[in-house]
């Protein structure tokens, strides 16, 4: 008789799973389950006119000043490399290849969630009440899908609602979707520091 799978307990973000084939345990299911989601969105709100030009209006100030955001971006780099140094985390090609892929996230995330959808949900109404209208509604599919495609747990799911309201606040009050990524570059490096670990106790 086959011996029944051993259930996986919650861990910070995850929910419990009822066996190891379940639980997201390896980096290249977070990349096929989340990052190829959030790219799709991505990839299809960019094929739209409208949306290409929303992106190049919320760019003009990379455009106008490319060395400040490289500036930028050094200080969030220098942060991470920081905080992996100062808690004793390995710095490895596996640690660098998440990285990167936390910055690529943030990029997608931002252009899908942030810039496109809610320009989309209200494209045929105007006023600021109905860009948080779009903004509620691109934000609560921006938490569900953490939900299925990370297994996370609706807290955890909650405060992803809450964090993308606020980075939705920043886009419609600077304008500058390049500052939006950054700063979602370096939260979300806090929220997961490491890539899934497949040993999983």
């Amino acid at each position: 008789m086959k011996e029944a799978s051993n259930p996986i307990p919650a861990g910070r973000l995850q929910r419990a799973a009822s066996s190891q084939e379940t639980y997201i345990s390896k980096f290249r299911q977070v990349l096929a389950r989340h990052g190829l989601t959030m790219a799709s969105v991505a990839i299809i709100c960019l094929l739209l006119p409208s949306i290409q030009t929303a992106l190049l209006s919320s760019l003009d100030n990379l455009f106008r000043n490319p060395l400040k955001y490289l500036l930028w971006s050094l200080v969030v780099a220098t942060f991470i490399f920081g905080f992996l140094k100062y808690t004793k985390r390995e710095i490895d090609l596996r640690q660098l290849f998440w990285i990167g892929y936390l910055f690529m996230i943030s990029v997608v995330e931002e252009i899908a969630f942030r810039l496109s959808l809610p320009l989309l949900i209200t494209s045929d109404v105007t006023g600021i009440s109905f860009f948080w209208l779009g903004a509620i509604v691109s934000n609560l599919l921006f938490a569900t899908i953490h939900y299925f495609t990370l297994r996370w747990k609706l807290n955890a799911c909650i405060f992803t609602f809450l964090g993308g309201m606020g980075f939705s606040r920043m886009l419609d009050t600077t304008g500058d979707l390049t500052a939006v990524i950054l700063l979602h570059w370096a939260i979300t490096f806090l929220n997961t520091p490491s890539a899934p670990n497949s040993s999983i106790k």
